[in-house]
Order: structure tokens, then sequence, then C-alpha cells
């Protein structure tokens, strides 16, 4: 396997003889409004890419979306994705998907198969109370292959009893998190926070976590350096472009 983190929550995973793509937010810096009733309004992506996203693309051959907030699927990515790509996704973004032109929109209602891969869907929280259930549904995905480890990845949802439960159904070796406490002006993380991380760092020591989703989009509260200042001997924190598996 190889984890590249793109930027925010967009990742290329080379996994089982497949190049997947992970909730692809590919705008250019600034080209999306600020996100409205925020603590620090600004447009949005607030950086670019590392790279071109002619580079991103290069080679991808699946794509996997959690779900379709924009910093996980922008207009740039509806333009550039080949419409013939297998796209993984929840239920619910099904027909929107369809309508956007992608004729292989796969939802994944328990789990699917894509050759040796076995893709699992997750639950998960987007926040809590009201704005939790304003932000959903969303989804998190696990893949599992031969002489691969397992991978978690998370989504967008805080640390919750639905988290808990994959990790136990799943026991995955690699656990990818949304972090950077993103929050609206009222209630609290709609994402992870550093509490949230290190928490469950210390419940599965002896799992590898990847901290995602850092200083990109303008609701985050809490940096790269944040939780790096925690030294958290498992988890592990990419600046953008980084492999870290």
């Amino acid at each position: 396997m190889k984890l590249t983190l793109i930027r925010s929550a967009t990742l290329r995973i080379e996994y089982a003889g497949h190049t997947i793509l992970v909730d692809p937010q590919l705008d250019p810096a600034g080209a999306r409004e600020a996100v409205p009733n925020t603590p620090n309004p600004r447009p949005t992506p607030l950086g670019d890419l590392p790279m071109p996203p002619q580079q991103v693309l290069e080679g991808v051959d699946t794509v996997l979306v959690t779900h379709l907030h924009r910093d996980h699927f922008d207009d740039t990515a509806r333009e550039l994705l080949d419409r013939d790509l297998p796209l993984f996704c929840q239920p619910p973004d099904t027909e929107r998907l369809h309508a956007d032109g992608f004729t292989d929109a796969r939802p994944v209602h328990g789990d699917a198969t894509l050759g040796d891969i076995l893709i699992a869907r997750t639950e998960g929280q987007h926040g809590t109370g009201e704005i939790g259930e304003q932000m959903a549904p969303v989804s998190g995905f696990v893949l599992v292959a031969p002489e691969e480890p397992t991978v978690y990845i998370a989504g967008d949802t805080i640390l919750c009893d639905e988290v808990r439960a994959a990790i136990g159904e799943y026991r995955p070796d690699v656990i990818v998190v949304n972090a950077s406490a993103a929050q609206f002006n009222v209630g609290g993380p709609i994402v992870m926070d550093n509490d949230d991380v290190a928490t469950l760092a210390a419940e599965n020591p002896d799992r590898t976590i990847v901290a995602v989703h850092f200083e990109t989009v303008s609701h985050s509260t809490q940096t790269r350096a944040d939780l790096r200042a925690l030294n958290l001997p498992n988890v592990k924190v990419p600046d953008d472009g980084e492999t870290v598996l």
C-alpha cells in the first residue's frame, strides 16, 4: 500500500493493484465562497494543491467519495474526472452523481468489491445535535485485501460509537481521520478535534492513525502544529503532497 495526502481529505491510495482517489477537492485556492457562519470566514480552499490536478489524477482508476460536501467533491473534480470511472459512494449520493454524468457510480449499501478489494461502508456523526443532523448523511469506508493492511477511512465524523464499532468489526491496521476541529459559530466540532485524535490513539496503541483535513477549509480551528505538539507516537500528521505509508 502507498498512501499520499494530496490536500485536506483528498488522498491517493495505491492498494491491491488499484490507484484510488478519495474525496477529490481539486479547486484552486480561493475558488469557493467562505463557509458561512464560521469563526474566521475566508474564501476556500485556503491554499493551492501541492501539484497540478492532472498529476493528482494520473493513473487513478477508481474514485471513493465519502459524501458530497464541496470540500470532498468539488467543481474541478466534476469537470476533470473521467465520467466512466468506477465511483464508490454512499447510497443517497448516487442520483446526484448520475445527474452529473458519472455512468459508473456504485452505491455501497453494506459492502462492495473492486477486484480483490472489499470496500465496506461505515457510519459516523458529522457533529452533534441539530448541526450533526443537518450535516448528515456521511460515511466512512474500509478497504480490505489479501496481503495488504486493512485501512479505515473514517470520513467527516467526530469520535463516536459508530467509529469505535467500525474499528471493533474490521480491526484496521491504519485509521485515517479527518481532524482540525472544523466548526460553525454555534455547536461543537463537526470533525475530530485534537482531543478526539489523542483519545483514539490511546485506545488503539498498536494501530497507525493518519490525521488529515488540516489548513484547507476556513472553518478549521486547529492546525497540524497543534496536533504534532502532542507527540502522539502512533499518529502521523502529513503535509500536503506527503506520502506517509
